[in-house]
């Protein structure tokens, strides 16, 4: 399963900075920027940011799933620059996806 680590954490990276490439990772620095200086809502951040998987989810369902099917085996920590307890944080939001897409395998299996 996933959960949201830090850059302390073994894990994998899915910040903008670190890791823009990743299926997970935030595509612009301006919403990023927008969000660390709390000039938007957590409702703003979030449509946002789950509007940016659903995107790539049509383009990039592969990855999606082998992401998915490795956390059916493993946890895998998803890291990023917040703080632990940050909840204001797009590796929480990407967790919840990624397990809730877990379970979906799991079930058809």
């Amino acid at each position: 399963m996933f959960e949201k680590g830090t850059m302390r954490d073994i894990g994998i990276d899915i910040t903008l900075k670190g890791n823009p490439g990743h299926v997970l990772a935030p595509n612009d620095w301006d919403m990023v920027l927008a969000v660390k200086f709390k000039k938007i809502n957590i409702e703003e951040y979030q449509k946002w940011y789950l509007d940016l998987l659903a995107k790539r989810w049509q383009t990039r369902k592969k990855e999606f799933l082998d992401l998915a099917k490795e956390g059916l085996n493993k946890d895998i920590r998803l890291k990023c620059f917040c703080h632990k307890n940050d909840t204001f944080c797009h590796a929480h939001l990407a967790a919840k996806f990624m397990n809730r897409l877990v379970d979906k395998i799991r079930d058809l299996a």
